[in-house]
């Protein structure tokens, strides 16, 4: 069985290139568009309350996701969001637990643990085939091209937000919580406030960290490294996988280099899918409340330490 699908924001780019095509991968049907431009587009509250919709997929602007995730899990729809969940970390936590009140399941749309690649260095990773890793590096820059962007203003809330995830978020599936540790951010901020690139360090445990930068005014690059000290692992354009099957290359510290092979696919198609099989409780989230909630804390840590001076 399928379920049936309502977007709010039917518009955005994410929607249109990305998500729309997925469904219908994945066999899913749209049944209702909302649009705040356009034509022949139900409202945001017909689309929730909709007695024909199952479940609501959200890529409205990042202010805008707790409110009207809020609304359509208390209308009895599950809610796929796209990322981040919120721009608060109690937000973020408050949302999880009304999807629990009300019964529905709730998903932050976080894309790359659902390719087959992230799955083989997760498994590379969590077998000890590079040691016990001590670095994890992301890197993802882009260039905005409109001055108007919501994610240049309070309304997005800035790089780290909008892309942090794909540089902590496999860090965070690396390093299970293990109590308080540090961290330092700086970042550029524009005129609104919101930073338009940041850079920082992450100290999961003594030995063990992540180190990132993100931007949304740079030249476009996508990367990730894992070291550890029996091999490290290259990646580059990690997000969001290829849809054809390649190798990943584990680099030796002798020289020598073991290719792990993986599938290709549509990860987004393999997100949407996943998400069903979780409504249905057939299999446990690859990204759970759980993960989402550390990282809405830790995206407010690093924003917090962001705008703190201090010297050396």
């Amino acid at each position: 069985m399928t379920l049936r699908w309502g977007v709010l924001g039917a518009r955005s780019r994410i929607h249109r290139q990305r998500l729309r095509p997925a469904f219908g991968l994945a066999g899913e049907r749209i049944v209702a568009e909302a649009s705040r431009r356009g034509e022949n587009t139900s409202s945001y509250d017909e689309v929730v309350t909709d007695p024909t919709v199952d479940a609501v997929y959200v890529p409205l602007p990042n202010s805008m996701h707790a409110p009207w995730v809020t609304k359509a899990l208390e209308s009895g729809k599950h809610v796929l969001c796209e990322k981040p969940l919120t721009l608060d970390a109690a937000d973020t936590a408050a949302l999880y637990a009304t999807a629990t009140g009300c019964g529905r399941h709730l998903s932050e749309a976080y894309v790359w643990p659902h390719h087959p690649r992230a799955q083989a260095l997760l498994g590379l990773v969590s077998a000890g085939e590079l040691g016990a890793v001590f670095a994890h590096h992301g890197v993802f820059q882009y260039l905005v091209g409109r001055d108007d962007d919501h994610r240049l203003d309070a309304r997005g809330g800035g790089a780290l937000f909008d892309v942090g995830i794909y540089c902590l978020g496999p860090a965070l599936l690396m390093n299970p919580p293990a109590g308080a540790g540090r961290l330092a951010a700086t970042a550029v901020r524009n005129d609104a406030g919101v930073d338009v690139a940041m850079t920082g360090w992450v100290e999961f445990a003594r030995g063990r960290s992540a180190t990132f930068v993100v931007a949304c005014d740079a030249p476009p690059r996508r990367n990730q490294e894992v070291v550890g000290p029996d091999g490290m692992v290259l990646i580059d354009a990690h997000v969001p996988g290829p849809d054809r099957p390649g190798t990943l290359t584990i680099h030796r510290r002798d020289g020598g280099r073991d290719e792990v092979p993986f599938a290709g696919a549509n990860a987004y198609e393999r997100m949407i899918t996943a998400f069903v099989a979780e409504t249905r409780g057939e299999v446990e989230p690859l990204w759970p409340a759980a993960a989402s909630i550390r990282l809405a804390n830790l995206l407010a840590a690093l924003h917090r330490s962001s705008t703190v001076e201090e010297r050396v």
